[in-house]
């Protein structure tokens, strides 16, 4: 995990530097600023980002913005609960929502010879990350007078078995639970956009992703390591506009 966070971090570093080169031989650039929203989808979860961009010379942009998604673990399986209800995940004891606020840069790699033609850029992002963690609710299969109602519980799998779980509550239950984790945030890729316009931006980005929490060892799933690091691969679609 070390050497992943090594690698991150000598990236920003060489590129940060690369950042400071004006390209030779091009006219003004007319256009100095951009915002863009994305979808992302990651190996351990998925959810929006939002990013402005101003122009700092020919080849490279600052970007201010953020990145919103739930962190899960990768071993989390869905399962179906009695009765064929919608399910829940098993063992899953804790939710993770983080919003990390971002201050990065756009590199241009490759800038489109024509306005149908495809642009590359590298992109760095770095942060706070503030994870917000709820215990998870579920609904308990109870006998009542001969009836079977459906009880929400906090989920404990030493006490609630796979028979007597019919399924997760609405996310908000418990949220007078919510606790706040601090760390911090990294985000690395590469941008490819396939806009048919000047103006316009619209692709794909893939790249790695990491939160750090260095006060907290996290729990998600019962029984399985608490993390205090979490990394993934993530593909992101953006859409957008240069102004």
């Amino acid at each position: 995990m070390t050497k992943i966070i090594t690698f991150i971090l000598l990236s920003l570093l060489t590129f940060q530097s690369y950042s400071q080169e004006v390209e030779k031989g091009n006219a003004k650039v007319l256009l100095t600023k951009d915002f863009q929203f994305g979808l992302n989808f990651n190996t351990i979860g998925w959810g929006v980002t939002f990013d402005m961009a101003k122009q700092k010379n020919v080849k490279y942009k600052r970007t201010l913005g953020f990145v919103l998604t739930n962190i899960g673990h990768q071993k989390e399986t869905k399962i179906i609960g009695t009765s064929g209800s919608n399910g829940y995940y098993f063992g899953k004891v804790n939710s993770l929502i983080a919003l990390r606020l971002t201050l990065g840069g756009n590199y241009i790699l490759y800038k489109a010879k024509r306005e149908n033609g495809v642009e590359i850029h590298y992109k760095w992002k770095l942060g706070p990350s503030f994870g917000f963690m709820k215990p998870v609710y579920l609904e308990i299969d109870k006998g009542v007078n001969g009836n079977i109602i459906h009880v929400p519980e906090r989920y404990n799998p030493e006490v609630h078995y796979l028979g007597t779980i019919y399924s997760a509550t609405n996310w908000f239950k418990g949220i007078e639970d919510l606790s706040l984790k601090t760390g911090l945030f990294v985000k690395v890729g590469f941008d490819f956009n396939f806009a048919t316009y000047r103006t316009g931006i619209s692709g794909g980005e893939i790249g790695v992703m990491a939160d750090y929490y260095p006060f907290n060892e996290i729990e998600i799933l019962h029984k399985q390591t608490e993390q205090k690091v979490f990394v993934s691969l993530y593909l992101q679609f953006n859409l957008g506009k240069k102004y």
